[in-house]
C-alpha cells in the first residue's frame, strides 16, 4: 500500500523513485538507517513542510491530503521494516510546546487551531504527519499573520511533544 500510495500522492514526482534521487529532493528509501523511526519521519517532513509546499506549487504539484493509517503504510515502504519510537519525555514535551510556540495558536480558542488537549490519547508520529499535511497551510498562515517563523522539530523533540500531548491534562 505505502509504494502505490508514494506514486499516487505524487511524492515519487519529487524525490523519484527506489534508491534514485528526484529531481528536486532527496531520495527516501532509508531501509538501512534504523535512525529513520516513524519520528524521524515526522520531523523531517515537519521541517522541510515549507519548501515542499513552495515546490509543489512551482511544480504544480497538488498538496496531498493524508491520513495518519496511510502515512504509517508510507512509512512501512519506505523504512521497509517496523520501527517504533523511543518515548518521549512529557515534561520536555511540555517545554518544547511552549518554546516551539504551539501554545500561541493551540491555547487561543479564538484563532481557530483546534484544542489539542481534548484529543490527547490520539497522538502519534503519524497523525502528526496527517495534521501537517491536513492542516499545515492554516498553520503557517497563523505564524505568518504572528510574524513567527515556521518551527523544526528534531526526531526527539518530536518524541517529547507526542508524550505531551498524549497526557490526559498537560
Amino acid at each position: 500500500r505505502g509504494e502505490r500510495l508514494f506514486k499516487e500522492l505524487q511524492c515519487a514526482s519529487c524525490h523519484g523513485s527506489g534508491k534514485a534521487c528526484g529531481t528536486a529532493a532527496p531520495a527516501l528509501l532509508r531501509r538501512d538507517d534504523p535512525a529513520f523511526t516513524p519520528a524521524a519521519m515526522a520531523s523531517a517532513m515537519w521541517g522541510h513542510a515549507t519548501g515542499m509546499w513552495q515546490a509543489m506549487e512551482r511544480a504544480r504539484v497538488e498538496r496531498p491530503q493524508m491520513t495518519p493509517a496511510q502515512a504509517s503504510d508510507l512509512f512501512a515502504y519506505l523504512a521497509g521494516v517496523s520501527r517504533v519510537d523511543k518515548a518521549g519525555d512529557p515534561a520536555q514535551g511540555g517545554r518544547i510546546y511552549q518554546e516551539k510556540q504551539c501554545a500561541s495558536c493551540h491555547d487561543e480558542p479564538h484563532l481557530g487551531a483546534p484544542n489539542l488537549a481534548a484529543r490527547a490519547g490520539t497522538f502519534s508520529s503519524f497523525s502528526m504527519i496527517s495534521s501537517l499535511w491536513q492542516h499545515g497551510a492554516g498553520m503557517l498562515s497563523r505564524l505568518v499573520s504572528k510574524n513567527a517563523e515556521w518551527q523544526k522539530l528534531t526526531p526527539q523533540e518530536m518524541s517529547h511533544l507526542i508524550a505531551h500531548l498524549n497526557q490526559k491534562n498537560p
